[in-house]
């Protein structure tokens, strides 16, 4: 009795020291986990892209509020507008002025936060042993003048990739456009003879050597278009930032023809349009349209086109990187997003050629830009 008794507790002692076997994961297992891992990142990537651009586009949006306090501050201080192009002049042949291209961003710099910089350019500067005058020479290589360079945070927007390519191809890249509203023909004028003639015609608040006030905006501030977003197309010149050059008048007396010379599903120039070249956006000083100039016809996000050379005149929409529109500024210093299906009524006609009054025919898109077009509109929301 006793031997058994001890062989019973010797046994249940060996029971109770045996180890429970070891457990691991499958390779099914592991394959389904990574599988539902990927699952989630895949619902999440464009949730969380989805918030990056809303705060790039809140940022942009926060950055032409500043452009409007700005406008606002300097027409408080000169009881005017500024040009969108203008300066310095000095007959063509004599170095020593800017030949009126400085844009309006140059006179801005101090509302801008830019003081400091606003006096280096407004002293004489030296750079590589060329000596330039108060707001630069633009009779020569403006690339010397290296003030024209530097790189202004409130005229930048955030969800335009050319911003990598600052420091290197970039040169003064500049986000945002002056508006000459529903014009096409009279946002700029290459002639000395014929600049008093677009001074005088252009439908929009800002034009070549036009400094208007508030009060010769008769359709209201709160339902006129100062400003614009832009994009460049520093890197890719098939990008709808480029400018087609010499598409010729069609495209000032049938704005739609534009349109035309984009494939619709890659959004880029076709082919057969050879001749895209002039970065828009590239040069915040610069008043030449491509740079600093945008028109109310075609609607956001179309291609550019123009009717001649480097600052010629024809088609500078709205554009931005933003998904289904882009950013303005009205008079009264709000931004609206504006869709690109906004209506731009026929863009078969050519645009009106004078402040005198006139409805526009490219819709709420261009009463929104004409300042004296006595339209009856609603400002989308």
């Amino acid at each position: 009795m006793n031997r058994l008794s001890s062989h019973v507790r010797v046994t249940s002692e060996t029971v109770v020291n045996v180890s429970p076997p070891r457990r691991g994961f499958t390779l099914v297992e592991l394959l389904v986990v990574i599988a539902i891992i990927g699952v989630l990142v895949g619902l999440l990537l464009p949730a969380v892209q989805q918030a990056r651009e809303a705060a790039r586009r809140m940022s942009c949006s926060n950055n032409m509020k500043q452009l409007g306090l700005a406008l606002h501050n300097y027409h408080a201080t000169f009881n005017r507008l500024p040009y969108r192009s203008g300066g310095t002049n000095a007959p063509w042949t004599t170095n020593g002025s800017n030949q009126w291209r400085a844009s309006g961003f140059v006179l801005m710099l101090p509302q801008l936060e830019q003081s400091s910089l606003y006096e280096q350019i407004s002293s004489p500067q030296t750079f590589n042993g060329i000596a330039f005058n108060p707001f630069g020479d633009n009779t020569r290589d403006s690339s010397t003048y290296e003030l024209w360079a530097t790189d202004i945070p409130t005229l930048l927007c955030p969800s335009s990739p050319e911003l990598k390519l600052i420091g290197s191809v970039a040169f003064g890249l500049n986000h945002y456009g002056f508006s000459g509203g529903d014009s096409a023909m009279f946002i700029t004028n290459n002639s000395p003879s014929s600049w008093q003639n677009a001074m005088n015609r252009v439908r929009g608040p800002f034009g070549r050597r036009t400094d208007r006030k508030f009060r010769d905006i008769y359709d209201g501030l709160s339902n006129t278009i100062m400003m614009g977003e832009i994009t460049s197309s520093v890197g890719n010149r098939t990008h709808l930032g480029a400018t087609a050059r010499n598409q010729g008048q069609q495209v000032v007396d049938s704005p739609n023809t534009c349109l035309l010379t984009i494939d619709g599903a890659t959004r880029e120039f076709l082919p057969s349009v050879t001749t895209v070249s002039v970065s828009r956006g590239q040069r915040w000083a610069g008043g030449a349209v491509p740079y600093t100039c945008v028109n109310t016809i075609l609607p956001p996000n179309s291609p550019s086109c123009a009717s001649g050379g480097w600052n010629a005149v024809g088609q500078y929409p709205v554009q931005s990187r933003h998904p289904g529109g882009a950013h303005v500024l009205l008079g009264d210093g709000s931004v609206q997003y504006i869709s690109e299906s906004i209506d731009t009524g026929n863009l078969s006609l050519p645009s009106p050629d004078s402040t005198n009054g006139g409805q526009s025919p490219y819709g709420v898109w261009g009463a929104m830009g004409s300042m004296n077009g006595s339209e009856t509109i609603s400002v989308p929301n």
